[in-house]
């Protein structure tokens, strides 16, 4: 819920939304270096796969391994392919279907972060892997800047309650 107050020519705004503290993994490796990951919302696998493999064959990137976020149609992706920030995020704006907030929030902190513990009881859980010829560039075990943020707990519904008299309305 948002509050919004509106004084001559100031704005006051106060939010009010349940949130839950879950922890999430970084894109950034050690050497600078980025490693590939995507978020989608509201795809079935099959398109999220088919996005997936057309950027794969595009780049010529590595496998990408498929994970389900713990709702239908919620879906997260890794490809260990090490990359300078700037050509990672240009690979995954290149991705059909690829989350607008996820793009929102990676291109402002400069690294990508994907959620890997439960959320309001939902479990990140392996689905799927998209082999490729091409070999891996990092390895797993070299993600080690790992975060706790807090999350919204249910789907965003815009509620908005304004107080006082707003100009033009």
């Amino acid at each position: 819920m948002i509050w919004q107050l509106r004084i001559g020519s100031w704005k006051f705004t106060f939010t009010f939304a349940q949130v839950t503290d879950v922890i999430g993994v970084n894109s950034k490796l050690k050497d600078g270096n980025h490693i590939l990951m995507w978020d989608f919302d509201g795809k079935s696998l099959r398109e999220v796969a088919k996005a997936l493999w057309l950027v794969q064959h595009k780049y010529k990137l590595p496998d990408i391994y498929i994970f389900n976020g713990g709702k239908p149609d919620s879906y997260m992706a890794y490809c260990y392919k090490r990359l300078p920030w700037r050509k990672a995020l240009s690979i995954v704006l290149d991705t059909p279907f690829v989350d607008y907030n996820f793009i929102k929030y990676s291109a402002f902190r400069e690294k990508f972060t994907l959620r890997v513990s439960p959320k309001c009881g939902r479990w990140v859980r392996a689905l799927a892997k998209l082999p490729s010829k091409y070999p891996s560039t990092a390895d797993v075990t070299e993600l080690r800047d790992w975060v706790v943020y807090e999350t919204l707990t249910k789907p965003s519904k815009k509620h908005i309650i304004k107080i006082g008299k707003v100009k033009g309305e």
